[in-house]
């Protein structure tokens, strides 16, 4: 996996349910085409995980334009905010530089609900939750289950990606 092709950057993280991954290709790049013509969306070895590239768009606007349109297999739309690269591990230091860019870029409420799913890494689940809860709270901010607003943590083979959104 790669955050970037030639000169596109991953923007969104797009799932569906598996099986579906060819309509939820054609959803998703129907909708963006028409913002950037150039847009990829690329399929992965993961069931119901697609990846969106683009070179015209930023995560936000993706994530805003894709999300004002309804879909029939597109489930979930995540924006690319901030990406870690790793191969065998990810330093906390890394970790935190990563959260705290994208806390102090956004404004958050003081409760978000992190969500997280990470492919390819046996054990990393636990270790990254422990690191991002407290790195929230080093921010004032708490972990809330039924808040609106999600800080979304996948993980893609070698690739961490961290992004705000609706629940």
């Amino acid at each position: 996996m790669t955050n970037k092709i030639g000169e596109k950057r991953l923007v969104l993280i797009v799932t569906c349910r598996a099986g579906s991954e060819d309509w939820c290709e054609e959803e998703i790049g129907n909708v963006l085409f028409h913002k950037d013509y150039e847009i990829e969306v690329l399929k992965t070895r993961y069931p119901g995980l697609l990846m969106v590239y683009s070179s015209r768009l930023k995560p936000d606007e993706a994530y805003r334009y894709a999300r004002s349109y309804e879909y029939g297999f597109v489930e979930k739309i995540i924006p690319a905010n901030e990406i870690i690269i790793y191969s065998d591990s990810i330093t906390p230091d890394r970790l935190e530089k990563a959260v705290d860019s994208l806390i102090l870029e956004k404004n958050l409420p003081s409760r978000v609900r992190l969500k997280m799913k990470i492919r390819g890494y046996r054990g990393l689940s636990p270790i990254l939750w422990k690191n991002i809860i407290r790195i929230l709270d080093k921010h004032g901010l708490r972990h809330d289950p039924s808040s609106k607003i999600c800080l979304y943590v996948e993980g893609i083979d070698d690739l961490l990606v961290l992004g705000i959104a609706e629940c």
